[in-house]
């Protein structure tokens, strides 16, 4: 009876800590066209999420894409479950975002619209609720 007791002791301890154990995130970056949206939830080294798109006009629906990845220190190895929902930068076969205590840099490629032409650059996204 006291074997049962701890036995079921320890794994109420054990799921209340992998529960505490988890951190739910979230990031936007309000560009010229889009907004997007990156929400994931982080539980050790492993986590699972989704990327959000959508544009400022109200009638427009936003498109959501789900992803899973790990967390090594700061980096994010992402993987999605069809295709990336932006342009990757030529030559990507891995896609690795950086996480920082406010921000999320996804390297992308699209259109300086300072000068006019297409290149690789890193996206910063702002934690949600934040400027």
């Amino acid at each position: 009876m006291v074997k049962l007791f701890i036995s079921a002791l320890f794994g109420v301890v054990l799921t209340a800590f992998s529960v505490s154990a988890q951190t739910d995130l979230c990031f936007k970056n309000e560009g010229l066209k889009f907004v997007r949206t990156v929400s994931f939830t982080l539980q050790g080294n492993k986590l699972e999420g989704t990327f959000e798109s959508s544009g400022y006009e109200p009638t427009t629906s936003a498109e959501t894409f789900e992803f899973t990845g790990r967390k090594t220190g700061s980096r994010l190895t992402i993987k999605f479950a069809g295709k990336p929902p932006y342009e990757l930068p030529p030559g990507t076969k891995t896609i690795v975002w950086t996480l920082g205590p406010t921000t999320l840099k996804i390297p992308t490629y699209g259109k300086n619209y300072t000068t006019n032409r297409y290149s690789a650059y890193t996206a910063v996204y702002n934690k949600c609720g934040e400027i």
